[in-house]
């Protein structure tokens, strides 16, 4: 295997210095005070007031505020890893196992410290009793897509002897989120802190392993 052949989640960069669209407008001011103000404290007039536009103009890009937060979790997950889900299907095949693992632990890096998607997953835990459609919604629009792609690999890779497709899939994302709550939500860190590498290695050696057995 070559590195061209690693994980390749990299969607075409958007080009800098573009000016952004009245949606794009919107959706960053609403990042700023979602994240500030929380999901129940914010309201779309708020959010009018931050983008400089009309509450009108905000209904006409988005039905609701479930909507608007839904392109929220889009902007600080999907959009900040540049992830393409379609490109990464069509990688799977010809990856090994560390190909495979070290390209999901690359992408997880890029948010474990990032300030903005920790509020995110704070937002999303501290309001999950009121509002149970907010761990939902981050669920369909991320998690879940990840666990295909992690299942699809090991549905591909039959020289890996895995008999749950989707629990060694669940294994290998389940293990970097529980990490990033319980150090960085929880303040694991501070206690007794894991490095997210050591959990990478372990995940490659345990995986590597099935091809030798």
């Amino acid at each position: 295997m070559t590195k061209k052949n690693a994980l390749k989640l990299e969607s075409p960069p958007r080009r800098r210095g573009r000016p952004q669209s009245k949606r794009d407008d919107i959706v960053t001011a609403a990042v700023e005070v979602f994240l500030d103000r929380g999901y129940a404290s914010t309201s779309i007039s708020e959010v009018a007031k931050e983008a400089g536009v009309i509450k009108a103009t905000i209904y006409s890009h988005f039905k609701d505020k479930e909507q608007l937060f839904t392109a929220i979790i889009e902007e600080i997950t999907i959009k900040k890893m540049q992830l393409d889900f379609d490109v990464m299907v069509k990688s799977l095949p010809d990856m090994s196992p560390r190909q495979f693992i070290e390209g999901m632990h690359k992408k997880f890096s890029m948010l474990e410290k990032d300030p903005q998607y920790l509020r995110l997953v704070r937002i999303l835990i501290g309001e999950s009793a009121r509002f149970p459609e907010l761990p939902e919604l981050y669920l369909k629009v991320v998690l879940l897509k990840g666990m295909t792609i992690a299942t699809k690999y090991f549905e591909l890779h039959p020289e890996l002897n895995i008999k749950d497709s989707f629990a060694a899939g669940h294994v290998v994302g389940g293990s970097f989120w529980s990490l990033l709550v319980w150090q960085q939500i929880l303040g694991g860190a501070k206690i007794r802190p894991l490095e997210s590498k050591r959990v990478k290695n372990l995940l490659i050696d345990l995986f590597e392993s099935k091809l030798e057995s």
